[in-house]
């Protein structure tokens, strides 16, 4: 074995590719955009009344379609008002 064959001990240069560090921060801005999209939207989408007003103004919506499930939530309004 000669000197000239063996490699060991010399450092190994690691160069990031041209653009990449651009392209990772750009990935990741578009991912946290998607993210606070996607937020907004499950936000906004949810029609779950979220006070009792609300829970009555929908209980009065579904009166002549069901009203047996309206009866329940004024029920359930006026027993959490007491």
């Amino acid at each position: 074995m000669s000197i000239a064959s063996m490699s060991f001990g010399q450092p190994t240069r690691l160069t990031v590719p041209r653009g990449a560090l651009w392209f990772g921060n750009a990935a990741a801005g578009l991912i946290s955009l998607i993210r606070r999209l996607d937020q907004w939207q499950l936000e906004h989408a949810s029609n779950e009344p979220k006070t009792a007003d609300e829970l009555l103004d929908w209980a009065r919506r579904i009166e002549s379609s069901d009203p047996g499930f309206a009866a329940d939530l004024r029920a359930a309004v006026f027993r959490m008002q007491g």
